[in-house]
């Protein structure tokens, strides 16, 4: 299978999908260039060229010989595209990055993409939620690597939770915000029972152990389920968004809000909470009627809750979540989960990316993906003119086949530079568990397939055996 996806790149070039190209230019690395000025605007472009450039975790993948110690391969933005032949492969033994690969690391159990500094250039935030720390398992840790003018740079810092705890798998949920508002993207990481915050910092590069602060969400105190962030009552601040428990995760969860500040993040909340089924649901954030404040959307993967919190907005309003008159979803059902909300079609409102990994293959195979883009208008989410795209859709490189999971995760971001946003979309279980990734570029009004591209492991040189390539994307500043 690693072949066929192979193919499928050198078929997605010869259509001008991708183009070789690289910056061999190291100088000023430290230095915000006039591109990176103006291309300050372009989240997760991470070379200040005005194109977004791609993270993929490969969190299983063999680095320096040992099983899943993982990896994070890197293909940077062109005026076509990303471009495969541009890449690296980032792991713990790469020059600067802290730490040392180890099996069952995880390293790249999650990427988030955020400029923690604020030199222009965007960096990379990656989970290694398996990382041992002394003789304590699964205590996880999070790695920082800085952006430059001509990538991702030799400077990195990685640290842990204060409290090293087994199996708490720091690093495994994360989301990056400006909380306090002062230009440089904050780190909010959980630790199982609490969020630790690392400020952003023009000399984070250069601290070797950053200070952490700790809040504990709303409804938590034992479990954390999900991060995200966005500016939910539009004061300017990014505000943390999370679902907690006090009890096992399975249990009930709270959906809350804990609002930014020019202090960081306050540890009274934002209006009221939430209260759900089960502490797993997933928060998305964004704004759907744009009206400048961000929305909250839960879902759940569980079949067993209530069919109102399926899909169900909670609107952004100047106190917080409006918890007394959430908009729930009018459309048919819907299968999958909801990922992502970004401005696809351009129109001032963000769109809904639901991903549903259980999306059959032709003949009836199983587990094989598909993402659907629904739209958003000031009337909030339709269904009316969504999109649907797998890898059976005409014009999209490769075949769709069972146990694939395809749209596990996608990253939206301008990777072409042309002002609209593209899609990324993971397929980590693809060629038996090596993983793959599908390109979706922007057209007129939503993606289209024209273009679109494929690639594996294979065609950036990284170990394709078993990696699950695509596990986790440079996200939006949410994990």
């Amino acid at each position: 299978m690693a072949g066929a996806v192979g193919a499928a790149v050198v078929a997605a070039v010869a259509a001008g999908a991708n183009a070789a190209g690289t910056d061999s230019d190291g100088s000023a690395q430290n230095q915000l260039s006039t591109a990176a000025a103006k291309a300050a605007k372009t989240a997760g472009d991470i070379d200040g060229d005005g194109h977004a450039d791609l993270g993929v975790g490969a969190p299983d993948g063999t680095a320096s010989g040992k099983s899943k110690a993982g990896y994070v391969g890197v293909t940077y933005g062109s005026e076509t595209g990303v471009d495969t032949a541009r890449h690296l492969s980032l792991t713990q033994a790469s020059p600067g990055v802290p730490g040392t690969p180890e099996a069952k690391d995880h390293f790249g159990s999650s990427v988030v993409r955020g400029d923690v500094d604020g030199d222009g250039y965007s960096d990379l935030i990656i989970g290694a939620d398996g990382e041992a720390i002394g003789s304590t398992k699964q205590a996880g840790s999070v790695t920082v690597v800085f952006g430059s003018k001509s990538g991702l740079s030799s400077d990195a810092i990685a640290f842990h939770s204060p409290k090293v705890t087994e199996n708490a798998h720091f690093g495994d949920k994360i989301a990056v915000g400006d909380f306090n508002h002062d230009g440089r993207a904050d780190i909010a990481v959980s630790d199982n029972e609490k969020v630790q915050l690392v400020n952003g910092a023009a000399n984070l590069r250069d601290t070797a152990t950053p200070k952490m602060t700790a809040v504990t969400p709303p409804g938590g105190g034992v479990s954390i389920g999900h991060l995200a962030s966005g500016d939910i009552n539009g004061d300017g601040f990014a505000d943390l968004v999370s679902v907690a428990s006090q009890d096992s995760p399975s249990d009930e969860g709270t959906l809350g809000v804990l609002p930014g500040s020019s202090t960081g993040i306050k540890s009274t909340p934002l209006g009221k909470t939430v209260s759900l089924w089960f502490g797993q649901y997933r928060a998305v954030v964004g704004d759907i009627n744009g009206d400048g404040k961000d929305d909250v959307v839960t879902d759940t993967g569980f079949s067993d809750g209530p069919d109102e919190q399926k899909l169900r907005t909670y609107p952004g309003t100047a106190s917080g979540m409006d918890t007394a008159n959430p908009v729930d979803w009018k459309g048919p059902e819907q299968e999958g989960e909801a990922s992502r909300l970004a401005d696809i079609n351009g129109d001032g409102h963000d769109d809904l990316v639901v991903g549903n990994t259980a999306a059959e293959a032709p003949g009836g195979y199983n587990n094989a993906g598909a993402i659907t883009v629904f739209k958003g208008s000031e009337n909030w989410l339709t269904d009316e003119g969504s999109q649907t795209f797998s890898l059976d859709t005409e014009g999209v490189p490769g075949e769709m086949e069972g146990n694939d999971h395809f749209g596990e995760t996608v990253s939206p971001a301008d990777y072409n530079g042309d002002g609209k946003p593209d899609l990324a979309v993971g397929a980590p279980s693809k060629g038996e568990g090596s993983g793959a990734v599908a390109l979706l570029y922007a057209g007129a009004d939503g993606l289209t397939a024209e273009g679109s591209a494929l690639f594996g492991p294979d065609d950036l040189g990284s170990p394709a055996t078993d990696a699950a390539f695509g596990q986790e994307l440079s996200a939006p500043a949410t994990n």
